[in-house]
C-alpha cells in the first residue's frame, strides 16, 4: 500500500528551495514524507475488519 501511494506523497511532500543566488528549486521533504508514512503504517496496523 505504501508502494502504490509512493508517487502521490511525493507530490504532496514538495517545498520550493532557493539557493544563495535565489534560484527556485522543487525538491521532495523527505522528512515530511517520512513523517507521512509513518502515520499511515499506524492507522494500517490499528485497522481492524469487523466480519459479521
Amino acid at each position: 500500500m505504501l508502494q502504490f501511494y509512493d508517487a502521490y506523497l511525493s507530490k504532496c511532500c514538495l517545498r520550493p528551495l532557493y539557493d544563495e543566488y535565489g534560484n527556485l528549486y522543487i525538491a521532495v521533504d523527505m522528512e515530511l514524507k517520512g513523517r507521512i508514512r509513518e502515520a499511515m503504517i499506524k492507522k494500517m496496523r490499528a485497522f481492524e475488519v469487523n466480519i459479521k
